[in-house]
Parts: structure tokens; sequence; C-alpha cells
């Protein structure tokens, strides 16, 4: 019987090379959905083994933050760059990113700004806006417009880059 621990290895070690043998050479898209009780800790692994990867769809970017998300996720990005001389994103090939129920807030805002900050062949931003009815306002069309808005003057590193709104 293995232990805990050596177990948890093992699956671990399975894991990695799945993930290596499925996106070493053929997968231009990669979908995940986020949770607010899951942390991205295989999120810069996917990337770092997607050398085709065109295309990322992410469903929510609310996740729980842990100190091994790494640098896709703005969360301890500006920590882990001081130590580290190359992002996961800024040698990704993504040219489309793709994010569903998007919400406005700030830490949504920020790990967009991440984004843009960092993916450099970014041509075209999906942006799905779950704009709800703010209680100092109480016009879905006010918050719509703050959210689209401050996406659109984010900063990019791909000149190419165009924002489109769903």
């Amino acid at each position: 019987m293995l232990k805990p621990f050596t177990y948890l290895l093992s699956l671990l070690r399975c894991f990695t090379y799945t993930v290596n043998q499925c996106l070493s050479s053929t997968s231009s898209l990669l979908s995940f959905e986020s949770d607010k009780e899951r942390g991205w800790q295989v999120v810069p692994l996917l990337l770092n083994n997607s050398p085709n990867l065109e295309t990322l769809l992410i469903k929510g970017l609310v996740h729980r933050v842990t100190d091994r998300c790494g640098d896709a996720c703005v969360c301890i990005a500006r920590k882990k760059m001081e130590e580290e001389e190359v992002c996961c994103l800024s040698t990704c090939q993504v040219k489309v990113l793709k994010i569903l129920g998007y919400g406005g807030t700030s830490r949504e805002l920020n790990q967009m700004k991440h984004f843009f900050g960092n993916l450099k062949y970014l041509e075209t931003v999906k942006v799905g806006v779950q704009a709800e009815n703010r209680r100092e306002d109480n016009n879905v069309n006010k918050n719509y417009q703050r959210i689209t808005n401050a996406l659109t003057k984010l900063p990019r590193a791909s000149s190419n880059c165009q924002i489109h709104f769903f």
C-alpha cells in the first residue's frame, strides 16, 4: 500500500505526463472554468506546454488565491515577476482570448490587465459581460458601460489587439 504522499506524488507525475503528451504538439485551444474554491496552479504548466496554443477560453476569472498560481495569475504575479525573468503568458502564442462571465470587479480587471500586458500575440479578445445592477445607480446599462470602458482603456502588449463584447 502506498503512503498518501507517495500516492499524491505519483498522481501528479501521471497528470504532468498526460498534460505534456496531450498539449505538446496538437492543441490550439485550451478551455477551463475558474472556481472561487480552486486555484490556478496548473495553468502555468498548461500554458508552458502548449506551443501551438492559439485560443484561450476561460469561464470566470475569480479563483482561489494560492501561493502556487504562478505568473498566469495576477494574484501573486508581481512578487513572482521579481524572481522570474519570463512570464508564462509572454511566451504564449495565444491570439484569441475569450472570457465568459466577466463581472468587472477590480480583481477581474487586474487579471485582464495582466493578460493584456503579457500576451504579446493577442489579436482578438471576446468578453462576455455580466453587468448587474449596482446598488448606487440601479442601472444595468451604466454598469455595462463602466465595465466595457475600463477594459478598452487597459494598455496592451499587442498593438493588433481588438476587444469585442457580447
